[in-house]
């Protein structure tokens, strides 16, 4: 019975390859593909270019458009105190119109144009690594989906197997009683277990496709019901260093930070700037003139805020103390993978141990159900005793099964944690 056991494992196995089939890996790609995160990373990069080409305009010239007209109910006149001079002094005019042209261009603004710049850079790189962390949560989540599939993959396997036996049984069984050795009920007792196992296979069956509905979902898939995942192989992991992209984007938030500092510290260098005007109107820059006339000016200046009340250094304590902050988050995250680690670790070494004990199990209760099932044909023990063993081999070579399916998973969520997957 063992060795027909194993002759129909390997002949189930054989057919599931001749199957679709997909692996972890392909899938983990696939939910990556799928995410609509995905366009973000498009997105980031155009927003932090637009923000870059926003800050270099602070290197082109400022035009500015203005016009005015007035009416003053007094002007400015001039007279002497001695009438008896000839002398007529123009009054200036009560109305004024304008239009005007105003033109500014930094020379020199203490860098802070250079800082804003690669301060746009830094967030840019951040909010890109944040993608990063966003899509590489999403292989835990099929992980989740896929081991979970693949038990109920092996333990639809089981049952088939365990139903092709019942049915070896059976056959031969119906020869014992046609030559009268064994009753008639024990047949019963072995169809009750047939029927048993068929609506165990719908319930298995029924969550397969459950699970691997969800699976399409995350994915973009259209995978069918008779889909077999590859049980990934793991057996040639290394315990390697912590690599999850969540620690470059701590660094990366920590030099936005730092740039940040940076251009509070550059606010406050002096200005340099030219400046012109020109315009038309009435009067131009000879307020004593009624005619209308073209006029301009050229100037240069300079602005330098030399004091602001400490306003620069408390706004450096503030990034000083987002940073540590960040730093905090940094070793509360670490500490947290470290204790993620330690679990899985111990679940490894509990899988492999549970699965030589199995083995040995499942060797033995192979005999035993060989025997038992000998003996049923002979009419020394009931079909009742031949099924409470063969269930009990069953049992084991399922419980074999998921553990090996538990191991792989351990090995799998340990390099996930770990960031090497």
């Amino acid at each position: 019975m063992r060795a027909f056991a194993l002759i129909l494992l390997f002949t189930v196995s054989a057919v599931l390859n001749a199957q679709e089939s997909i692996s972890l890996f392909e899938c983990h790609s696939q939910a990556i593909e799928n995410a609509p995160r995905l366009a973000d990373r498009e997105h980031i990069q155009q927003i932090g270019q637009l923000r870059t080409d926003q800050a270099q305009t602070n290197w082109y010239p400022s035009l500015d458009l203005n016009g005015k007209m007035s009416y003053q109910s007094d002007v400015v006149t001039v007279t002497l105190a001695n009438p008896s001079v000839p002398v007529a002094f123009p009054e200036v005019p009560h109305d004024q119109y304008g239009m005007n042209l105003d033109v500014r261009q930094n020379i020199y603004d203490g860098g802070k144009t250079k800082q804003v710049k690669e301060l746009e850079a830094a967030k840019t790189a951040a909010d890109l690594q944040q993608l990063e962390v966003d899509l590489y949560g999403l292989k835990a989540r099929v992980n989740l989906y896929y081991f979970a599939i693949l038990e109920l993959q092996a333990n639809g396997q089981n049952l088939n197997i365990h139903m092709e036996s019942l049915e070896a049984r059976q056959a031969a069984l119906q020869i014992a009683i046609d030559n009268g050795t064994v009753l008639e009920v024990d047949m019963n007792v072995l169809d009750v277990e047939v029927l048993k196992i068929r609506q165990a296979v719908l319930e298995v069956d029924s969550r397969k496709v459950a699970l691997i509905g969800a699976l399409n979902v995350l994915c973009g898939t259209s995978l069918e019901s008779g889909v077999v995942l590859i049980l990934p192989d793991m057996d040639g992991y290394s315990a390697e260093e912590i690599n999850r992209p969540e620690f470059k984007l701590f660094d990366l938030k920590d030099a936005s930070l730092e740039a940040g500092k940076e251009l509070t510290g550059r606010k406050r260098m002096p200005v340099l700037y030219a400046y012109g005007q020109t315009g038309y109107g009435k009067p131009g820059y000879n307020m004593l003139s009624e005619s209308w006339d073209f006029y301009y000016m050229l100037g240069a200046g300079i602005k330098w805020n030399i004091w602001d009340w400490n306003a620069t250094g408390h706004e450096k304590q503030v990034i000083e103390k987002q940073q540590m902050i960040l730093k905090n988050q940094k070793t509360t995250f670490t500490r947290e993978l470290s204790s993620q680690l330690v679990q899985e670790e111990a679940k490894i070494e509990q899988h492999r141990k549970s699965m030589a004990l199995e083995e040995q199990v499942l060797e033995l209760q192979g005999e035993i159900s060989e025997n038992a099932a000998a003996r049923l044909s002979n009419g020394t023990i009931t079909a009742t005793d031949y099924v409470m063993e063969l269930n009990k081999e069953s049992l084991a070579r399922n419980k074999l099964a998921t553990h090996r399916i538990r191991l792989t998973q351990s090995i799998t969520n340990y390099l996930t944690i770990q960031g090497n997957l």
